[in-house]
């Protein structure tokens, strides 16, 4: 956590790390919920946002220069890049390699095809910790879906956005959950 802090607030970050550590939390309590391991989960929490010390066009120019295979989304919001870069920076960094965390990392804006509950954990609990100003607009059908279970929690939220035009453009991966979700729910 001290590292993650240290990074975050030496490069101008006190807000993502402000976001980073709610997320955390909500991590910590939905996986004692959920029954998954409330400290790896926690620590996905705390490094799902660590690139947002890299600018969106750096990340871009990483992505190539790695060969990462980019999708059109990418191409056009190069932003959609820092799930993927975070969870190199987790790896390389802070020396993470469990793969359960690395993966909900790495697909904790768009989730991805047949996610794990980690995944789906990590990704929702993004969602609730805000970063925005004010209650999420979808809280009420993403808390709703929570007292189901995690993949309806997931299927609320994507249809909310999909439903209302917030996805700017749709990332593959984003539409392959979507429709994993639709089967589940």
């Amino acid at each position: 956590m001290r590292d993650v802090r240290e990074l975050l607030l030496r490069n101008g970050k006190e807000k993502t790390f402000r976001h980073v550590s709610q997320v955390a939390e909500v991590c910590r309590e939905l996986a004692v919920r959920f029954g998954l391991d409330p400290e790896l989960c926690e620590i996905g929490g705390l490094l799902h946002d660590i690139s947002a010390v890299i600018a969106p066009a750096d990340m871009m120019g990483y992505a190539v220069e790695q060969g990462f295979e980019l999708c059109v989304a990418e191409r056009k919001y190069p932003f959609l890049l820092h799930q993927r870069i975070s969870a190199v920076v987790a790896e390389e960094f802070f020396g993470i390699d469990e793969q359960t965390v690395l993966s909900a990392i790495g697909c904790h804006t768009t989730l991805k095809a047949n996610p794990t509950r980690a995944d789906m954990l990590l990704f929702i609990a993004d969602k609730i910790a805000w970063d925005q100003e004010g209650v999420p607009p979808f809280s009420d059908e993403v808390n709703r879906g929570l007292e189901v279970s995690l993949e309806r929690a997931c299927y609320e939220y994507m249809r909310y956005m999909n439903d209302n035009g917030k996805v700017l453009c749709p990332h593959p991966n984003w539409t392959m959950a979507f429709g994993y979700l639709c089967g589940q729910v």
